[in-house]
């Protein structure tokens, strides 16, 4: 079994509420992003500009954000200590 480091209590409690918080944040912006697409017209071009183009930038970041909090928090939880910020 995985041995903690000092203070790891501490710093798993706080990212399981990153965590929660990242999960939150991607599902908001998931829902925003999906309901934009289906508000689409076919056939209309996509500029990087574009709310849907906006939209989908956020929910890849969302992601990059909850998948880099999770990946930390499950390191942790493996008796890991996190390397740099978390």
């Amino acid at each position: 079994m995985p041995q903690p480091y000092p203070g790891s209590e501490k710093l798993k409690e706080s990212l399981r509420l990153r965590l929660q918080d990242a999960k939150s944040r991607y599902e908001a912006v998931t829902a925003h992003y999906r309901a934009l697409l289906q508000q689409r017209p076919e056939g209309v071009p996509l500029t990087p500009d574009s709310a849907l183009a906006l939209a989908r930038r956020a929910e890849s970041e969302a992601l990059a954000e909850y998948t880099r909090v999770l990946r930390v928090f499950i390191e942790l939880t493996n008796g890991k200590a996190p390397e740099g910020e978390p």
